[in-house]
């Protein structure tokens, strides 16, 4: 591969909702560009970006790929990004390391959930976009509506063709590139640069004129310049697009049809000529190791070399496999870098270019390119590489947190001791993928985007390292207390021949403000109870905290006051004592009106305004409590609400069906308050029947 300077380079991330033909448009600009011999396709598996088994039999991507193409002097790296909204976690990283968001759209289905909420998210990074309308040959299709409904449905968006499709629906043969207006006529390589059909130059030129008073309005010197002679320069227009395309104030519009491979050659010009190189886009804002005001790093290849990971890989062979974007300076093969995050020092032996899952091994990479790091010891997605002599880090941008949970099993207990080391794998590569295990119940928690995302977590498990898991509802960490004060007597005794067993304690149990916990208190007087057994009826009193008489849930907010009590002199010990307080305990539990507490969460829903009717009333269904609503731009609101933890098991898929994936939602601990009587009943007997079938 020849060798380019940071101002050959471009950037780009494939961005849209799922179907829109991001795959496919990635694998058309492959073949056109010379990097693979034939047009592999998604539906027959062999696309150069499809290469896990489990998007290949679900048909869609589920992880991000990087390829590039090397074209007309200009390499393009290309990331073809995952458009399931359960896979969004994915994307964000892509947009970050990428200068230009590529915004794929449907030429049926237009404007779709994702297509806007990778839109926001590049807008909101100050991420030039420029969009393509696929599929441009299917019947329905309508190109100019889609721009129509971008302006409507994409905030702030001012969308302009930058060509026209020649030809629609079936009839789709080429397009006409507004900016030299010329036509490109034809399929794949055989397409051949024309005249404009006659029949569409009034359309063109009018087209064009509308594309020249976008530009012009997107700088003063232009407006006048316009407004003097009622047009601009070919070389005024070029000029002021670009400008404009950086500046974030226009999205151009190109029109395709990626299986047919029309409007694809007209896409790869467009990006050579106009995108930003990476000395051409934003710097990247890092932080110095040592304290210190942060500093802005610039691709430039003769600074001091920085990269960050965006995406971390395995492969069955070489093990893992860091995707890294070069920030500055030059990574060289067996030169060495210091991982910001950990201190340690790697040595580049494996460094590589990559087309999906291929390699092809590089001795160096400069500035603003990307490339793949082989066996990298510690490095995880989001780490920045570096010199040592400049320690500095960058920060990704905040993922959204997994809100969908699952409780997982290993089906087999010979498989337990693998899944540990499975699932440590998996989350590396899955960044949008967690997973803990909670002391309380003993559950081994996997959380995800939604249920297909733990579906395929689940697949992958049993196809990569032959574990196979249960997924079940999680466990609800309910919690039991008292009502009422009480005073009880707690005694044991025990006589065997020879030495007994001998403990008297009296406790007061008093109930506490919901979330103060336990406190316990010795009022001993006058040595009813020896000093050096007090501890261990402390310990006896924990003891029969951890499993409550009503559901066998942990017990809390209570105070326990130990008072009286009596002792021998022979037979009383810790163990005694310590019985003596389990006894108590657990008879002032059965006089103190034993009550469940459930977990409360406040829940943060952000949906479109049309819909925010619909989720209230769906909260307030599941004894959600309204707790108020902000605005959140772009036609947005958020609905805040507290709602039991058990009514939110399924709301991640609820949610996504009632709003089709426009909506999304955090939720995060609140507080515990008391089950409602006719649920306590419900909970209390299916406990008491789990018991029995495990007896």
């Amino acid at each position: 591969m020849a060798s380019y300077n940071t101002n050959d380079i471009r950037n780009v991330a494939l961005v849209g909702h799922r179907s829109s033909g991001k795959t496919s448009l990635t694998e058309a600009m492959l073949f056109l560009s010379g990097a693979v011999d034939r047009l592999g396709s998604v539906d027959a598996g062999t696309a150069v970006t499809d290469f896990v088994d489990e998007e290949k039999a679900r048909d869609l991507s589920i992880s991000p790929a990087l390829c590039y193409a090397e074209y007309n002097g200009t390499k393009i790296n290309i990331i073809d990004t995952p458009g399931f909204a359960e896979f969004y976690s994915e994307v964000i990283p892509c947009m970050w390391v990428a200068e230009t968001a590529v915004l794929v759209l449907d030429g049926v289905a237009g404007v779709e959930v994702q297509s806007r909420k990778v839109y926001s998210n590049a807008v909101n990074g100050g991420q030039p976009v420029v969009a393509v309308v696929n599929k441009v040959d299917k019947e329905h299709s309508s190109f100019s509506n889609v721009i129509d409904t971008m302006g409507d449905s994409l905030p702030g968006c001012s969308a302009v063709a930058v060509a026209l499709p020649i030809g629609s629906e079936a009839d789709f043969s080429g397009i006409v590139d507004l900016i030299n207006m010329r036509a490109h006529i034809g399929e794949g390589k055989d397409a051949k640069v024309a005249d404009i059909p006659a029949d569409m130059a009034e359309e063109a030129e009018a087209a064009r004129l509308a594309l020249i008073e976008e530009v012009a309005g997107s700088d003063e010197e232009l407006m006048e310049k316009f407004f003097e002679n009622d047009t601009l320069s070919d070389e005024e227009l070029i000029g002021g697009l670009r400008n404009a395309i950086r500046a974030g104030g226009l999205v151009p519009v190109l029109c395709c049809s990626a299986t047919k491979v029309i409007g694809v050659k007209n896409l790869l010009d467009f990006l050579v000529a106009l995108a930003p190189a990476p000395n051409e886009g934003a710097s990247w804002s890092a932080q110095p190791a040592k304290a210190g005001e942060p500093i802005e790093v610039v691709a430039d290849a003769d600074g001091p070399m920085s990269a960050v990971v965006w995406k971390t890989m395995r492969d069955p062979f070489v093990g893992r496999l860091s995707l890294v974007r070069v920030t500055s300076g030059v990574l060289s093969r067996d030169g060495q870098a210091t991982n910001a995050r950990t201190g340690g020092k790697d040595r580049l032996s494996g460094l590589s270019l990559i087309q999906g899952n291929s390699t092809q091994d590089s001795d160096s990479v400069v500035a603003g390119d990307m490339a793949c790091i082989a066996k990298l010891e510690d490095a995880v997605t989001g780490d920045t590489l570096c010199d040592g002599r400049r320690v500095i880090s960058f920060e990704m941008p905040p993922l959204p947190l997994g809100m969908h949970s699952a409780a997982m099993e290993a089906e087999a207990r010979a498989d337990e001791d693998k899944l540990s080391g499975a699932l440590v794998q998996i989350a590396e590569e899955d960044i949008g993928f967690s997973y803990e295990r909670i002391a309380e119940t003993g559950e081994l928690i996997a959380r995800g985007s939604g249920p297909l995302h733990l579906q395929i977590i689940k697949d992958q498990l049993a196809r990569k390292f032959k574990v196979n898991v249960r997924l079940g509802a999680p466990e609800i960490p309910y919690r039991e207390t008292a009502r009422k004060a009480c005073r009880v007597q707690g005694r044991h005794k025990k006589q065997t021949g020879g030495r007994g067993q001998f403990g008297d304690v009296w406790i007061r149990l008093e109930p506490l403000a919901a979330g103060e916990g336990f406190e316990y208190v010795d009022e001993v007087k006058g040595g009813t109870v020896p000093t050096q057994y007090i501890p261990a009826v402390e310990k006896g009193v924990r003891d029969a905290m951890v499993a409550g008489p009503l559901a066998r849930y942990p017990v809390v907010d209570v105070r326990v006051t130990l008072d009286d009590g009596s002792s021998h002199p022979v037979d009383s010990s810790d163990m005694a004592f310590r019985l003596a307080g389990q006894i108590a305990m657990r008879n002032a539990m059965a006089e103190g009106s034993s009550t469940l507490l459930e977990p409360v969460v406040l829940a943060e829903v952000t949906c479109p305004e049309g819909i925010m009717g619909d989720v209230m009333s769906d909260l307030s269904g599941r004894r959600g409590r309204l707790q108020g609503t902000d605005g959140a731009g772009g036609g947005m609101q958020v609905v805040k609400a507290l709602v039991p933890l058990s009514e939110m098991a399924t709301y991640s898929a609820d949610l996504t069906s009632m709003s089709q994936g426009r909506a999304s939602f955090t939720m995060e601990m609140s507080h515990y308050e008391e089950v409602p009587a006719q649920l306590q009943d419900e909970i209390v007997a299916r406990r008491k029947t789990d018991d029995e079938e495990e007896e």
